[in-house]
């Protein structure tokens, strides 16, 4: 007789910080007494040791086992040989137990006399919508195979079940070692296997989704072993396919494709030649059987179908490049298909899905009659690294109208996935065509066999720009009904006595609008009720200017500056939080409104312009406005216009997020021309950008002279939670972020660099200070790695504004930062600390138009020592930028005569005051 009804396995591997809370989880079980713990340590060199050894010290049930090698499936297969329970389970070290977890299981296990039961598992700090959480919610059920519940099959992980011990030695079920994803090498067998499975209607598990660098799945993609290591998986468990019966086969071979399918469709971009011969071979001898209605199933879309099409039909030329083979639609009863000619069994693989339209951008073009719409379309499994051949069309349905669509290359579709590069398109609809009425938009595809027909669906980018536009006796609305789909609303002049008016029409929609309590009525009953006083009381033109919810420091603050101590303005407000220490740059100038206060809320039905040095969405929405139903229900009717004052040059590609199809903006900022012009052509703002330079910098007048060097790198996205995401209050999230942080080349060039011996010697040599000034987004982690020296210091913005920084500074010390274009702007030499290239350019930007070391304002260097010694070699010439960088600043800025406030300012005037956008 067993001593112990269970016997819970923990592999255990240098998580000290997670380990601690896990065992105490285990010995918070209601079972704990009728289990047996192994503590499986694979050679640790942190602490993980130490606290397993107390663990066990404490509970006589628990014994610690050591396994050097092998991974966490050495680890858990030594636990299943020295078992003694006549069950089994297993806990990864840094996850954790539900109280009852393991007495649910082996209540459901005694009752049921089930091989194997599965409980449910939750994802922490995010959850996760795993394919097969329907089989929960209905109760403990009972059942005699996984075809019952295919899906299940999908919960590969050994953690959220309870084995009988005895079935698993039967078998010959065991983790494989050495290798990823060994869980399912135990997890999916035991389920295909199986003839009778307990589904216990508890959550038993919650998994730890570390986002760290150093957990296990990170890159999954990216590393190349992953392929040969899941390859092998699929292998082991095809072996197994003969001996099943149909049903269950179906399923096994349901997971064989679902969990392959991005390997599949990524392998030819990681490997060439013979190793890509190798893959392809044995996936063909997995795959060649499966029915290709199990691949439209088991599959995300058809571009994940392709590559097994090819395994079906032998084709190692479709597998390998999938652009060279796929590169017109055939079009077959309103579908779209790659292909047009195959057997009638494999045509559902070549069905194009998602075939989708977005529209994201809607504006009138100046000077013309013409509406232009923007968008992005997909023909899924269609590579987009050229031109579509076939023609484009936009559709208005109730006008009779049909104008040509232009496809356009889309640089921040192509870095977001590549082969989506030529997916945007635009179109132009002549204004005086367009009848009254709510008209549905299509997007029309026709090819070989006849039409395919989508309906235009809105993107952010379309709800963040929609505006009335007038032409005419006419208003359009760009708009939207049910849940997504683009609409134009066409509102008229009346054609006959008691005909509503556009603004009958208008107000109509908002009465409407309030008496079905429809999301932000209550707003718009406000506005409807306050839009007569609002010039009298607030003032005409109203401007909302602001920037991080908390901050007045940069050209949002410059700009309102002016506009109320030189301009005289009187309808510009701004606004900050009440708690915020820099609300007292902005004493004496007037119009400052606290954040989600009622005149906030106010301004916010008024505003002819929010304009935000920052995204707007995230620092002047109020507290309690939820952003995608704002959009939807409020935004447009109030119609301000969106400016975006930049609060650093753009010299880099950072299209993913700033694509005017993305950002709704309806007038930029730049610098210069280069600037400009990027922006114009590369990320879509073309007739949208101002070249009048930042506000702040018409306060950038140097003040040297302090002896005082200044170190201000930028942040990473990678390596930290941003202010404006919704996990910045997440615990777990910023626990996981501190912990890539601390893994970091970031950080231990920042701790090299502050702590350089001869960096501290030349400090004292020439009495010079160095200020560390990091970034908004890396406060919060560099405390502990500036040292407690006299002439190293780190300035709080909170205290010291950063234009007053680097208007003192001597020398300049940044990486990637584009504050190097305000120093340069200053005349101040610098140093381009680039320390960390690859890692920063593909996780964090991208690179744009400039290159540092062929158009910077300074020498560029990459290692603690070269920069060192830069910094030497400037202190010992007394900080005098050389006449090379000297031009280059001049070449590059478009101004130099203090003037850019008004330029700005005359800028949004047109914008607001002119023709709509």
């Amino acid at each position: 007789m067993n001593a112990y009804d269970v016997t819970l396995v923990v592999p255990v591997y240098n998580v000290e910080q997670y380990l601690q809370e896990c065992l105490e989880s285990i010995a918070a079980q209601t079972a704990f007494e009728r289990c047996e713990v192994l503590l499986v340590d694979n050679g640790s060199t942190d602490g993980s040791y130490r606290i397993c050894a107390e663990f066990a010290r404490r509970h006589v049930n628990a014994t610690v086992l050591v396994r050097r090698g092998g991974g966490a499936g050495a680890a858990r297969n030594l636990g299943m040989d020295r078992a003694t329970g006549g069950r089994i389970t297993f806990c990864d070290s840094d996850d954790v137990l539900p109280p009852t977890a393991l007495e649910r299981m082996l209540d459901a296990a005694e009752r049921t006399g089930a091989q194997v039961v599965v409980g449910m598992m939750e994802t922490f700090p995010r959850p996760t919508n795993w394919a097969w959480r329907g089989y929960f919610g209905q109760g403990d059920r009972t059942f005699a195979s996984v075809a019952e519940m295919p899906e299940l099959v999908h919960s590969a992980s050994a953690c959220n079940k309870l084995f009988d011990i005895a079935y698993l030695r039967s078998h010959g079920i065991r983790f494989a070692e050495g290798v990823h994803f060994e869980d399912a090498y135990v997890g999916v067998a035991a389920l295909v296997l199986a003839t009778r499975l307990a589904l216990v209607d508890q959550c038993v598990y919650q998994y730890r989704k570390r986002a760290a660098g150093n957990s296990t799945m990170d890159a999954i993609w990216t590393r190349r072993q992953n392929y040969w290591d899941h390859l092998q998986l699929v292998e082991y468990l095809h072996r197994m396919r003969a001996a099943l019966p149909d049903l269950s086969r179906a399923v096994l071979d349901l997971f064989l494709v679902r969990s392959y399918q991005g390997f599949a469709l990524r392998a030819p971009e990681l490997f060439q030649g013979a190793e890509l011969e190798d893959i392809y071979s044995r996936c063909r001898a997995v795959y060649r059987d499966v029915e290709p209605d199990l691949v439209v199933r088991g599959t995300a879309d058809t571009r994940h179908r392709v590559a097994y099409l090819a395994f079906l039909t032998g084709d190692f030329g479709l597998f390998a490049d999938r652009a060279a083979r796929v590169h017109k639609v055939s079009v077959r009863d309103g579908i779209p298909y790659l292909f047009g000619d195959l057997p009638g069994r494999l045509s559902p693989l070549a069905r194009a899905t998602p075939f989708t339209a977005r529209l994201e951008h809607v504006r009138k073009v100046p000077g013309t009659g013409t509406l232009r719409l923007a968008g992005r379309f997909e023909v899924g499994g269609m590579p987009m690294f050229r031109p579509l051949e076939g023609h484009l069309s936009l559709r208005v349905r109730g006008s009779r109208l049909s104008v040509p669509a232009t496809q356009v290359r889309r640089r921040d579709m192509k870095n977001t996935r590549p082969d989506t590069e030529w997916g945007g398109f635009t179109a132009d609809l002549p204004l005086d065509a367009l009848r009254r009425g709510v008209h549905d938009l299509e997007f029309v595809v026709d090819a070989e066999g006849g039409q395919a027909i989508t309906p235009c669906l809105v993107a952010a980018g379309y709800l963040r720009g929609a505006r009335v536009v007038g032409h005419g006796g006419i208003r359009v609305v760009p708009h939207w009904k049910g849940k997504n789909r683009a609409v134009l609303m066409v509102l008229g002049p009346a054609r006959r006595p008691g005909r509503r008016t556009v603004l009958g029409g208008l107000v109509a929609k908002d009465a409407k609008h309030v008496l079905r309590r429809r999301p932000f009525w209550k707003q718009r009953l406000i506005r409807l009720l306050t839009r007569p006083l609002a010039p009298l009381l607030l003032g005409r033109d109203l401007w909302l200017i602001g920037e991080r919810g908390d901050t007045a420091q940069d050209n949002g603050w410059h700009l309102f500056r002016h506009l109320r101590t030189v301009g005289k303005r009187r309808g510009v407000y701004y606004v900050i939080r009440s708690t915020s220490p820099d609300r007292t740059r902005l004493a004496g100038l007037g119009h400052v409104v606290a954040h989600s206060s009622w005149k906030h809320k106010l301004l916010m039905l008024h505003a002819s312009a929010l304009v935000n040095a920052y995204d707007i969405d995230t620092y002047m929405l109020p507290d309690g406005w939820d952003r995608t139903r704002y959009l939807k229900h409020l935004d447009w009717r109030v119609g301000a216009r969106r400016v975006f004052l930049q609060h650093g040059v753009t010299d880099k590609d950072v299209s993913k997020g700033l694509h005017r199809n993305r950002t709704g903006v309806d007038l930029i900022l730049a610098v210069s021309r280069d600037e400009g012009r990027f922006l114009a052509e590369e990320l879509g703002y073309e007739g949208q950008v101002a070249v009048a330079g930042f506000p702040r910098f018409d306060a950038l007048t140097p003040a040297r002279g302090g002896r005082t060097i200044l170190f201000m790198p930028t942040w990473r996205a990678y390596l930290t939670v941003a202010s404006y995401s919704r996990d910045g209050r997440d615990r777990e999230a910023r626990r996981a972020a501190r912990d890539r942080f601390l893994a970091s080349s970031y950080q231990e060039f920042m701790v090299r660099f502050l702590n350089d011996p001869d960096l501290a010697a030349a400090l004292d040599r020439y009495d010079y200070t160095l200020e560390f000034l990091p970034h908004y987004e890396m406060r919060a982690m560099v405390g502990e790695m500036v040292p407690d020296r006299e002439r190293i210091r780190v300035i709080d913005q909170n205290e010291v504004s950063v234009q007053e920084a680097m208007r003192r500074c001597d020398l300049f010390i940044t990486d990637w930062s584009s504050t190097a274009f305000d120093v340069a702007y200053l005349g101040t030499p610098l140093v381009y600390a680039q320390f960390d290239a690859d890692e920063y350019w593909d996780g964090h930007y991208q690179k744009g138009y400039f290159d540092a070391r062929r158009d910077g304002f300074g020498p560029v260097r990459e290692s603690v020592e070269e920069v060192v010694a830069e910094v030497v070699r400037y202190l010992r010439g007394g900080c005098a930028r050389e006449p090379e960088y000297q031009r280059r600043a001049e070449r590059f800025f478009e101004y130099r005569d203090r003037q850019n406030n008004v330029r700005a300012s005359e800028a949004i005037d047109r914008l607001v005051r002119g023709s709509n956008h």
